[in-house]
């Protein structure tokens, strides 16, 4: 059977909320997939695939198609809208969190201990708040990743696929497998990049 493996193409994350340090979110825009055994019937993997007029090998690199294409860079401006949002939402919140701690580090020497233990408890309770806040973000970030980027990754394989058979290549591998050596004139990665503009290009003109 086919199996399309990605790995994290967009990390958009690490929301980090607590202390006294200022609120990070940032979007890691990471483009990375991993494709495996995409089957005999003539896909991307270290398998070969069974070719009648060439016995080519040749490479693609698939992180740079993702990150060239245009469907790529709209993912990209989804998710960093995303965050985005997620940044303003929280960042008045942080600030007031980042005031309780100053006062604390600030007073602590005059208060009483009540005061003190009270001041520690409030503090803490909005760390954890912020906390859980942040995973929840992160959550919703990962689902909208899926989201927007499953249609693109289906249409990428179809297209290396049609690649594959149009050109009759034995093989086309992701150049980032760990390959010692490869000759830069194997790598097909510009046309697997036109191909996946030019069909999203047509079916935004067909909708």
């Amino acid at each position: 059977g086919k199996k399309f493996f990605c790995q994290r193409i967009f990390a958009p994350g690490n929301l980090y909320f607590g202390g006294i340090k200022q609120m990070r979110l940032k979007i890691l825009v990471v483009l990375s997939v991993v494709v495996l055994l995409l089957g005999t019937a003539g896909l991307v993997s270290t398998q070969a695939v069974a070719a009648e007029n060439s016995e080519q090998i040749v490479t693609v690199n698939i992180q740079d198609v993702l990150l060239g294409s245009e469907a790529g860079q709209e993912v990209k401006k989804v998710l960093e809208g995303k965050v985005g949002e997620f940044q303003e939402k929280f960042q008045n919140e942080q600030g007031e969190v980042d005031a309780l701690r100053a006062e604390i580090e600030k007073k602590s020497t005059v208060w009483s201990q009540e005061v003190k233990e009270e001041k520690e408890r409030d503090y803490q309770k909005r760390v954890r708040e912020m906390q859980l806040k942040s995973e929840d973000a992160q959550f919703e970030l990962q689902q909208l990743e899926k989201q927007v980027m499953s249609p693109v990754l289906n249409e990428l394989q179809k297209v290396i696929k049609e690649v594959g058979e149009k050109n009759g290549y034995a093989m086309i591998i992701d150049s980032r497998a760990g390959l010692l050596y490869v000759d830069e004139s194997l790598d097909i990665s510009e046309i697997v990049q036109k191909e996946l503009d030019a069909r999203q290009k047509a079916a935004k003109e067909t909708k």
